[in-house]
């Protein structure tokens, strides 16, 4: 009984405290609301001393002064008092109550002690006529407010899902960059995608996607209410949340418990069973440690999204710098190629997004393999180096190639095939590295001598090609592409094995599946 008692009161002290923190909030947001800027201050504080100043003045007058005098100062003070209400909303309308107050009581000491009742029941008169004209100026005020506030809400917000829009994710990112450069602050962003989302539209309807999306708003929502973020809907079933302070380490961990806690409560939200399989895939960045501006920070939140959902369902991932990669193992000999490596990666991302992360992908697969295989370091390095520019030719196929949905056409797939010669030219220049433009022209030949640009099979392969091989045809099993959907990692395992001895080299394939499946690789 006394336990029943003491959560009882524990309840009704939460629900007090509550309410005092919604009151106090709405005083601070109305604080906040017309105060804020110096012109609106000052603006408030002159109203106030000139409606203040006339009731001193009334006070000051000797009662036989001119009715006249009094009315007219009568006249202009609540004319003031109604641009108080009218501008300051219900602000405006407490301080009118103040000053109407404070005459009142005044104007009944001063005339009922001189028993001059009739011009004090016109005073009182005067003076609740205004009371009662400014409370219903206030209220006129405060509604204009509410919808003003409204229009700019419709204009900042996402129809569908009540979260912000990217107009205002731009505006906000831009502000809280600027602010986190000036106070040498951090700004974290993460992006958050709806894993398979196509696939519940494609099968149950629109209607049932509108579902998924609006109620993971209110779920991430519920997440970050106590944290200094805002969550936007970046396009289609993507969001955004930008997230103040906190370095890498808070920023992971900030990701990895929305991760969990979605998992959580997303039964407490969804009402049908179809969602119990849904899941969350994010990826996450910094400034400045990580990115120096907001196009590099969305550019590195956006990459480690994409490798996020290219590791498989329900994944958080941090992006990582290929080129900072690429320098932990690089050789003195070749520390000048940093810069034209960055040069080379920069031209394929202005070209194509997809394969710029495809290459970085590929880049990690390589590697691993390499190393699995026993191979030292100078060779690993090379073939990490291959990886990340073998597509680096696709900068000279049309756009409209690299993206077409359709079947290409015989002229079309002949120029796409050309893109190994392509990649070969561009990195020629580069001096002592003759292996590296071997196994960027050959990752595209086959086991069986059926592949192109010039038919080699077995080991007329070089080694380094026929591992770019492998790790460049997985990831483009696994990743989504404009003409084919993507495959489960044990799919694209059982096409690498199906094609061992045709397509891939039978050993490297059963040493590749061996170390994915060993490793959880940091891409």
């Amino acid at each position: 009984m006394n336990n029943i008692v003491m959560d009882s009161g524990k309840k009704l002290n939460l629900e007090s405290s509550k309410k005092k923190k919604t009151l106090r909030e709405h005083f601070m947001n109305l604080i906040e609301q017309y105060f804020n800027t110096a012109f609106r201050k000052a603006e408030f504080l002159l109203f106030f001393l000139i409606s203040f100043s006339f009731s001193i003045i009334q006070i000051l007058l000797s009662p036989n002064t001119e009715h006249n005098l009094r009315g007219f100062i009568t006249n202009i003070q609540s004319s003031i008092l109604f641009i108080l209400a009218f501008r300051f909303g219900y602000l405006g309308l407490i301080v009118a109550s103040f000053v109407i107050t404070f005459d009142v009581a005044i104007m009944f000491v001063i005339y009922y002690s001189l028993e001059m009742v009739p011009w004090g029941i016109l005073g009182l008169s005067l003076k609740i006529s205004t009371g009662i004209i400014s409370v219903f100026v206030a209220i006129l005020s405060s509604k204009q407010e509410v919808q003003k506030k409204k229009l700019q809400m419709l204009a900042i917000t996402d129809e569908l899902t009540g979260a912000y829009n990217q107009r205002f994710f731009h505006n906000i990112l831009d502000e809280e960059i600027q602010k986190a450069k000036k106070n040498n602050l951090s700004l974290g962003l993460m992006m958050i995608d709806i894993d398979d989302f196509k696939m519940y539209n494609d099968i149950y309807g629109h209607s049932f996607g509108d579902i998924i999306l609006k109620d993971t708003v209110v779920i991430l929502k519920s997440l970050i209410e106590e944290k200094e973020a805002y969550i936007c809907r970046y396009g289609g079933d993507e969001f955004a949340i930008i997230i103040k302070g906190g370095n890498l380490e808070t920023l992971e961990r900030e990701a990895k418990r929305i991760q969990k806690e979605f998992e959580e409560k997303k039964v407490m939200y969804y009402k049908s069973s179809l969602y119990d399989k849904l899941t969350l895939s994010i990826g996450f960045s910094e400034y400045p440690t990580k990115a120096k501006s907001k196009n590099e920070l969305i550019y590195q939140t956006d990459m480690a999204l994409y490798n996020a959902k290219n590791l498989g369902k329900d994944k958080v991932h941090l992006y990582k710098d290929a080129i900072l990669q690429i320098r932990k193992h690089i050789s003195s000999d070749h520390q000048q190629l940093i810069g034209i490596f960055k040069g080379l990666l920069s031209t394929i991302s202005a070209k194509d997004m997809y394969t710029l992360g495809h290459c970085q992908r590929v880049s990690t697969y390589a590697v691993a393999l390499a190393e699995a295989m026993g191979l030292d370091l100078k060779e690993v390095c090379i073939i990490q180096y291959a990886a990340m520019l073998h597509d680096i030719g696709k900068i000279e196929i049309p756009k409209f190639i690299l993206n077409k949905k359709e079947p290409l056409t015989k002229e079309e797939l002949d120029l796409l095939r050309q893109h190994p010669v392509y990649s070969q030219n561009i990195l020629e220049p580069l001096e002592g590295m003759d292996k590296l433009t071997d196994y960027v022209r050959h990752h595209h030949e086959r086991y069986d001598g059926k592949g192109y640009p010039d038919g080699l099979a077995g080991e007329e392969i070089s080694l380094g090609a026929r591992i770019l091989c492998v790790a460049d045809s997985y990831d483009a099993m696994i990743s989504e592409r404009p003409y084919s959907r993507k495959m489960t990692q044990e799919q694209a395992f059982k096409e690498l094995e199906k094609n061992a001895g045709t397509q891939f080299e039978p050993k490297i394939v059963k040493i590749f599946i061996d170390v994915m499946k060993e490793q959880k690789l940091d891409i």
